[in-house]
């Protein structure tokens, strides 16, 4: 195929965990349900409960009931269940849309990926044709998911006519990049890498899970990660019934249940173990002949885990141009065990910002702390935030890595801002780094637009076109107004100001629905 005339080469989404989908078949290729997102009959689990639930409301001991409730939640995961050599025992198809780019998704496609990543302003700019959403089981192996990977770009290449891609790693996406590079990196195929909310040296989050190093008084962060809704409004119910401690032990159930069925066996899950606690964790859970398939897949990853720093470094020099973007000075989610690390809520701050410092959430850097410059050996450079919590001189990219302070993990997909900086780095050759553009400084504030922008902003021309007093008709516009200027604004103080607007706008068109 001739080359595309256009200055954009095509882009790629490696999406984060449970957000590619995947489904259950039978052995002879008939699909069953959705195997991720979980489609598990809440009732059916109800069932199988309800006789111990009896007994422990009639006994007071918990210990049958949470053996009963194991065993139901470790069926109604199945699906999902990985043997000792992190193998799926199921027959699972990854929902991978053909391989297509956006333009050629169907309608529900197209909008199923753009609520994961919502690169609508990204499309634009380069075109659906040169966007791709590569999906992958989050449950799966990392290195065989990087052989796909390698794959789907070259059949993006061939089908583009371009020799290179740039990569969008979300999240979980991280760890997938990092056996990508690891097993495929000098081939030189990629052109820019942005990584967005990146977990490149895993979640302390999972680690906790691993360990069970749990705060299990809060229980709900922790079943949303796995979970369906409808089977965690119905345990929450139960919860409810019962002391602290016993609530606090079915949850230990469910925990093991998880980590039994596929959590501990799965390759893509050590992969999100922090490096600092492979060598612990391998010795104490991977042990015996049955796990020597497991730990030498695991042992791979863990290696190329530790050596990204001149994986990475290596790559750059062949001229692959590496961007980071991430969330800091928030604690882990409250389940976690782990109280006083640096994150976005799920991913570490060092794990995201590729190598940055920090002493804990919120926490500034003692006063006779000397800013580290490493790769960045320019003096007039500065690479410790404002607030002086961080240091990206210790980031393995510091003058191309740009942090968002309070940024919850999950809710970067609704910060504009940050998708804004996510699409000049993939649209602009000359965008290059911090010191590139006023407009996008390295350190930032957090914030969500997501009701503003798709609840709010849609409704504005079926308001106006209802016969409305006059008062609130301009309380409408304004609001509006009040978002467009609010977008056009990429220096953020904090969420506040979004959150204010958020809550006019959400007030006038209470009263419009009123008439």
């Amino acid at each position: 195929m001739s080359k595309c005339t256009c200055e954009y080469c095509p882009t790629i989404i490696v999406p984060g965990i449970g957000q590619s989908k995947v489904d259950l078949y039978s052995s002879d290729n008939k699909r069953i349900k959705s195997a991720w997102p979980m489609d598990i009959d809440t009732k059916a689990l109800v069932k199988k409960i309800v006789p111990s639930a009896i007994l422990l409301l009639l006994t007071k001991s918990d210990k049958a009931f949470c053996k009963s409730l194991k065993k139901a939640i470790g069926e109604a995961v199945t699906p999902l269940r990985v043997n000792k050599e992190g193998v799926s025992t199921e027959n699972l198809h990854i929902v991978d849309y053909e391989g297509n780019s956006l333009k050629n998704c169907s309608a529900d496609d197209k909008r199923y990926i753009y609520k994961m990543v919502p690169m609508e302003a990204l499309a634009e700019v380069i075109g659906e044709d040169h966007l791709y959403f590569f999906a992958y089981n989050s449950f799966g192996q990392p290195y065989e998911t990087a052989k796909r990977l390698n794959d789907y770009i070259q059949n993006v290449k061939k089908e583009t006519g371009y020799d290179k891609v740039n990569l969008i790693p979300v999240s979980l996406g991280g760890s997938i990049a990092t056996a990508y590079f690891d097993a495929y990196g000098e081939q030189g195929d990629v052109n820019r890498v942005c990584y967005f909310v990146p977990a490149t040296n895993g979640s302390t989050l999972i680690a906790d899970i691993f360990s069970k190093n749990l705060d299990l008084s809060n229980p709900t962060s922790l079943l949303g990660m796995f979970l369906d809704g409808k089977t965690i409004e119905s345990l929450e119910k139960l919860l409810k019934r019962f002391h602290k401690d016993t609530a606090e032990n079915i949850v230990g159930a469910l925990v093991d249940a998880l980590l039994e069925t596929f959590l501990m066996n799965c390759p893509g899950m050590w992969a999100v173990i922090p490096r600092e606690k492979y060598q612990e964790y391998r010795d104490k859970y991977l042990v015996g002949e049955e796990y020597n398939v497991l730990r030498e897949k695991t042992d791979r990853f863990f290696k190329a885990q530790n050596n990204l720093r001149d994986l990475l470094i290596k790559i750059e020099n062949q001229g692959t141009e590496f961007f980071s973007i991430c969330g800091y000075d928030l604690p882990l989610l409250p389940f976690a065990g782990t109280k006083t690390l640096n994150s976005d809520t799920i991913v570490d701050f060092k794990s995201a910002s590729l190598g940055g410092y920090s002493i804990g959430p919120n926490k500034e850097l003692p006063e006779d702390y000397e800013p580290v410059y490493d790769r960045c050996q320019n003096k007039e450079h500065n690479h410790v935030s404002p607030d002086r919590t961080v240091d990206l001189g210790t980031a393995i990219f510091p003058d191309s890595t740009f942090c968002f302070k309070y940024q919850v993990h999950d809710d970067t997909a609704y910060n504009d801002v940050a998708l804004s900086l996510c699409k000049e780095i993939i649209t602009n050759k000359n965008f290059t780094g911090v010191y590139s553009d006023p407009r996008f400084p390295q350190f930032n504030g957090s914030r969500d637009i997501f009701r503003l922008k798709y609840r709010l902003l849609p409704r504005v021309d079926e308001l106006l076109k209802k016969d409305l007093p006059q008062d609130i008709k301009d309380g409408i516009l304004k609001s509006k107004e009040e978002a467009e200027n609010l977008f056009k604004n990429t220096i953020i103080k904090d969420r506040t100001e979004a959150d204010e607007i958020t809550k006019r706008f959400d007030e006038i068109v209470k009263k419009a629905d009123e008439f």
